[in-house]
């Protein structure tokens, strides 16, 4: 592992007794590559101490999604309310809903917190291909759920797809006069040498990220990012800072990521104890 690796890790501030809480209200993939299981890998890998509420289970491989069921609206709120009523929850994060249903209830639940951070990871296709939204989930994350998020953490063609613009930078304005109070439109779906992920707020580009672009295609790369960053959140960072350190995070994650089935590679959330392990 690089010094490189130990820095960017360094920007996590180390919990002090109990570790901070963060709730993923999202889907569940058997095969842990996204889902509430790459939530949970990130953010134990952070020092963070994640619960989840179930939206939907999942029929998935490193391939793609075969079939998906939706939780019912009221068993996740319930999920939620178990956890929310019981600890100090710091951060929300929300992944796949699937359902207009789902998004009207989420929202709901989200107004009973509203001191509570929410960052938004707007799943509507998985990485293989397959749709992963209801019909009207799109016109209810835009009405409802986004006066509601601190931050979202679209890819390219979700930011297209949720705000109906040409261009990102139309896009990410869009969604930040559409309630989302920061954007972060991740560049992993353009093309070039480079990504370029773009920081939106107050309906302006207030900084862009660049990478490297890396050779594979990654299971649960956007799962890891909007963790990440909720991790950071929960450690007490601000907006930027927890941006800015995870993106190095799920960059890291990839570089080391590795294959398991025969499709996408999977993020290795845990690559500083592996090289730690190995002495590198």
């Amino acid at each position: 592992m690089s010094e490189d690796s130990f820095r960017m890790e360094s920007r996590y501030p180390e919990a002090g007794g109990s570790p901070p809480v963060v709730l993923s209200i999202a889907g569940s993939d058997p095969s842990a590559g996204a889902g509430v299981q790459a939530d949970l890998l990130t953010l134990a890998s952070l020092g963070v101490h994640g619960c989840t509420a179930v939206t939907a289970l999942t029929v998935q491989d490193s391939v793609n999604v075969r079939a998906y069921t939706s939780v019912n609206p009221e068993n996740t709120v319930a999920q939620a309310r178990a956890v929310l009523d019981d600890m100090s929850v710091q951060v929300i994060k929300i992944g796949m809903l699937g359902s207009a249903a789902m998004v009207a209830a989420v929202s709901a639940l989200l107004a009973s917190y509203p001191q509570i951070p929410v960052v938004l990871d707007p799943v509507l296709v998985a990485g293989g291909g397959a749709a992963l939204a209801g019909a009207g989930l799109r016109e209810a994350l835009a009405t409802q759920l986004l006066p509601q998020v601190t931050v979202m953490t679209p890819n390219g063609p979700e930011a297209l797809a949720l705000s109906g613009a040409n261009d990102l930078p139309t896009a990410g304005a869009w969604l930040n006069r559409h309630g989302a109070e920061w954007v972060l439109i991740s560049g992993g779906h353009g093309e070039g040498p480079e990504l370029e992920n773009m920081l939106f707020h107050g309906a302006v580009l207030q900084r862009t990220f660049r990478q490297s672009r890396l050779p594979h295609r990654y299971h649960g790369s956007g799962c890891t990012l909007a963790a990440a960053l909720a991790a950071g959140l929960a450690h007490g960072l601000s907006v930027e800072a927890a941006v800015a350190a995870a993106l190095d995070f799920t960059h890291a994650c990839l570089v080391h990521a590795y294959p398991l089935g025969k499709g996408q590679y999977f993020p290795d959330r845990f690559f500083g104890a592996r090289g730690h392990r190995a002495g590198l």
